[in-house]
């Protein structure tokens, strides 16, 4: 059974009370006190809902990382649907600027990377060539993790390319990044 739309509410106060500490402050610095004085709620409606601070800023992170646009088309076979799965994932991260900007570039986002990294490679992944599968898997951890990397700088630049530019540039450095082998 699902929340009724009181505690979706109230829920949603408290992350958006946590989303504006994260922007002035580290997490170990923010408090349920900080969090609920935000929020205008008690204490105790606070640890109805989660068990500490920490548990918020994850159910945060869950609801961004299970929104992550899957497209039908995945696998993509085609570079243009490929095209458009990659622009669909840019196009969510460029709609919801304040989370990712709050969650890669103003904390210590290393946990939340590496769970945006797993979550990127099991909806987006691709099928392997047979007899290639360790060596697709390594090209593949290699680009999404270059990826995520070049992501923070759009971000952090305030998004200087357009979505479909930023798309076709990503697309041809994983391509490069991953088109030749090493003679032996």
């Amino acid at each position: 059974m699902g929340e009724n739309r009181r505690v979706r509410m109230t829920k949603k106060m408290l992350q958006e009370a946590m989303l504006e500490l994260l922007e002035q402050k580290p997490i170990q610095r923010i408090t349920v006190t900080d969090i609920c004085q935000l929020a205008d709620v008690n204490r105790s409606t606070f640890y109805a809902y989660y068990e500490d601070v920490g548990k918020l800023l994850l159910e945060i992170e869950d609801e961004v990382l299970d929104q992550l646009p899957v497209s039908p088309d995945i696998p993509a076979t085609t570079v243009h649907q490929f095209l458009s799965v990659l622009e669909d994932f840019f196009d969510y991260v460029r709609k919801n600027e304040r989370l990712f900007r709050i969650l890669i570039l103003q904390r210590d986002s290393s946990s939340f990377n590496h769970r945006l990294v797993n979550a990127v490679m099991e909806k987006y992944s691709q099928p392997s060539q047979q007899g290639r599968e360790l060596l697709d898997r390594y090209a593949y951890v290699y680009c999404v993790n270059g990826v995520i990397g070049i992501l923070r700088e759009w971000i952090s630049g305030g998004f200087p390319l357009s979505t479909h530019e930023f798309t076709r540039m990503v697309l041809q450095m994983s391509i490069q990044a991953t088109a030749g082998e090493i003679e032996q």
